[in-house]
């Protein structure tokens, strides 16, 4: 009897496990399609100040009006401000990455972002005493090396634009990091929702602080229907649906005195720009 208890309980973990990581690799290729959309934009004259907020707004407003259609509330308190502090720290990574494109290659740009993994590992280590082991350290390399020959050889930029490429970075490991150790997400389009607008919060200040300080950085929304198309498949194939999957594929956080490494798998979305 307690053998066949023990079979049940490892077979239902490993399908969890195994659902959780084609969720993350659905989320992968959904955060493929924004180079698909976000050029349709560009090309209308949208820049990416004006094409972020307006993604983020986007996605915000469709998922809470849904949840709202369906009477499911956002998470209060604690939680909220937990998910809307993930949303500032992706907007951060996606603010980063781009400003960092924008003075130097996307190149460079592109190997120093996802460079994250590297400050996810050290923090395990350091801060977690997670001892290295060889598969991990073997997927990073990989995982780096990957990226380095999908980006092109077209590398050249200045020191600001690599500070912010490894702002972007640390943005977004930080981001996963938190979540991983501190978020329990009890319904993920609600938690979804609440990332979206963190984002949106950032890209709002952005173009905000950019106005009054006068830095000439230009901010042009979408217009015009293909590129208002474009900005709403955006926000919800390329913005909305990986969020939710991602969420949805992560592992729940375990006690603090067990934690070890962070559990919201830093290889796979090694794959996902922001």
């Amino acid at each position: 009897m307690t053998h066949a208890k023990h079979d049940f309980h490892h077979t239902a973990s490993t399908g969890a496990y195994l659902k959780g990581y084609l969720l993350v690799i659905v989320a992968a290729v959904s955060y493929g399609l924004q180079p698909l959309f976000a050029f349709q934009a560009y090309a209308d004259g949208a820049t990416p100040l004006g094409l972020l907020l307006c993604r983020y707004i986007i996605a915000f407003t469709l998922l809470l009006a849904w949840l709202r259609w369906r009477n499911i509330s956002l998470p209060a308190g604690k939680a909220f401000g937990q998910y809307l502090i993930i949303g500032v720290g992706y907007g951060c990574a996606a603010l980063g990455y781009y400003t960092a494109s924008q003075s130097t290659s996307v190149s460079l740009a592109v190997i120093v972002m996802f460079t994250f993994p590297a400050f996810i590992t050290l923090y395990s280590m350091v801060v977690l005493k997670d001892p290295p082991r060889t598969s991990r350290i073997l997927s990073m390399v990989m995982g780096l090396g990957g990226v380095i020959l999908a980006a092109g050889s077209d590398i050249h930029g200045d020191l600001g634009g690599i500070g912010w490429a490894l702002f972007a970075a640390l943005s977004y490991g930080a981001s996963i990091i938190y979540g991983s150790h501190n978020a329990v997400s009890k319904q993920p389009l609600a938690d979804s929702c609440v990332i979206m607008l963190g984002g949106a919060l950032i890209f709002g200040v952005a173009i905000l602080g950019s106005t009054l300080l006068d830095t000439g950085i230009p901010v042009s929304l979408p217009s015009g229907s293909s590129s208002w198309l474009a900005t709403v498949g955006l926000a919800g194939f390329a913005t909305l649906l990986p969020a939710i999957c991602f969420i949805s594929g992560s592992p729940k956080p375990v006690p603090p005195m067990q934690q070890r490494s962070p559990r919201w798998n830093p290889w796979l979305p090694s794959a996902l720009p922001c």
